[in-house]
């Protein structure tokens, strides 16, 4: 009877402890591939995971892992939960078989000790080993997340259609729910919590994350803003138009943007021995790359830093050219304004006195304006707040002429004939806050 007591409670104990390794597999394999996916591993050594058939797969079907994975971390935990009770109830009964412990004795021990046990075990050890090295962890673990995908495939079907029922009556998105692999989340938490990123760090990082939701008609420049090298003109006139600008990039076109042959460098000019007015510009061009408005931003920023492009033209859907963006443009979404001693040192968003108040340059992109007034602007012909102004009159407006959009009273302070310099704004109650 003694020996039977025992078999039973080592079996229990061995559950437990096979539920407590199950979980921190699953741990082991989570916080590896949350590594992988903002690049804490070698090219060499993502090369060599890829060629495992199981970790490729997993890496390959982000969103399918991450369900899996909370779902059965989610299971490992019950389990554990209900073996302990009669783990800890056979526990007392060792020292005397006849006595009957109190329930709620036994629920606060088991309680205690799968709290204790999950968290040390379960939890931070092997989330430790995952962060000290995630290869050798995922190569560890990684079997162990296939198992469970395998097993809980058809409970995982019928949840998600119960899921998706759920949230339908609750008028909510089930695409909009986080994937606890997301890197936007995972790095925002490791930024939050890390003692060693700097506020200029956090900043940087936080600016990378929603560069993500960003494309190029977010920060093109406008074409009515674009000073060009027109080859129908002299080279005279065009040096004093670049020497007015300030720039050392320009397009060269044959009248206006809409026949663009190429990209003029200043420093082309100058390393010429010829005398300025027989300079052959066609001679001189480099070439522009091209993107259509609805490119990620991320996207253009690896394609110009690939071909060492630091400006290119957007286009429409029709091939028109609307603008242009440059390397720096797309740079200052990650670090913030960037500023020479050539560059105008007044901000393109000023608070002025009373309350919601601001003065706002014509050429501020539209999401900075939603980020820095906490409010919406539901248009995405334009993506520059002179343009939003123009788009909502029909015409260039005049100084003084005033209009109110998406919660904005908006009062036109600078203007020139072809574009809207500057604007007073104020945030009305009704804005979408």
């Amino acid at each position: 009877m003694i020996a039977s007591a025992w078999m039973s409670f080592f079996f229990s104990l061995a559950s437990v402890g096979l539920m407590l390794l199950l979980h921190a597999f699953l741990v082991m394999c989570e916080i590896s591939l949350v590594k992988f996916r903002y690049g804490k591993a070698k090219e060499s050594q993502m090369e060599a995971l890829m060629q495992l058939p199981g970790v490729a797969r997993l890496m390959e079907n982000g969103d399918q892992t991450g369900r899996v994975v909370r779902f059965s971390k989610t299971l490992c935990t019950v389990a554990v939960g209900l073996l302990l009770l009669p783990l800890v109830s056979d526990f007392f009964r060792l020292f005397d078989r006849d006595a009957v412990p109190d329930r709620w004795i036994v629920v606060l021990v088991s309680f205690v000790t799968a709290v204790s046990a999950h968290f040390f075990f379960a939890e931070i050890f092997p989330r430790g080993l995952a962060m000290r090295d995630p290869v050798k962890a995922i190569r560890q673990s990684y079997r162990v997340l296939l198992a469970f995908q395998f097993l809980t495939f058809p409970v995982m079907l019928f949840f998600r259609a119960l899921k998706k029922m759920l949230y339908r009556r609750l008028g909510v998105d089930v695409d909009d729910e986080l994937n606890p692999l997301d890197v936007d989340v995972q790095i925002r938490a490791l930024g939050e919590d890390s003692s060693q990123l700097s506020g200029v760090v956090r900043k940087i990082v936080n600016r990378t994350l929603q560069m993500q939701d960003l494309v190029v008609q977010d920060i093109l420049l406008p074409r009515s803003q674009v000073i060009i090298c027109d080859l129908d003109q002299s080279v005279g006139e065009n040096m004093a138009r670049m020497k007015a600008a300030g720039h050392t990039r320009f397009p060269l076109c044959r009248g206006d943007l809409d026949e663009c042959l190429g990209l003029i460098h200043i420093k082309d000019i100058f390393r010429q021995d010829t005398a300025t007015a027989d300079l052959d510009l066609m001679k001189l061009k480099r070439n522009l790359a091209v993107f259509p408005l609805e490119t990620p931003l991320e996207e253009a920023l690896e394609r110009m830093l690939r071909a060492k492009f630091h400006m290119a033209l957007a286009v429409d859907e029709f091939g028109g050219i609307v603008g242009v963006i440059t390397l720096e443009s797309i740079l200052e979404e990650l670090v913030g304004e960037i500023q020479d001693e050539f560059d105008s040192e007044e901000a393109q968003i000023i608070k002025l006195r009373g309350d919601d108040c601001y003065r706002i340059s014509g050429l501020t992109p539209i999401h900075d304006i939603e980020e820095t007034l906490e409010i919406e602007i539901d248009n995405e012909e334009v993506s520059t707040f002179g343009g939003l102004i123009t788009a909502e009159l029909g015409h260039i407006p005049e100084r003084g002429e005033q209009l109110v959009c998406y919660g904005l009273g908006i009062t036109i302070e600078e203007v020139d004939d072809r574009r809207v310099i500057a604007a007073t704004v104020q945030v009305t109650e009704t804005a979408d806050r």
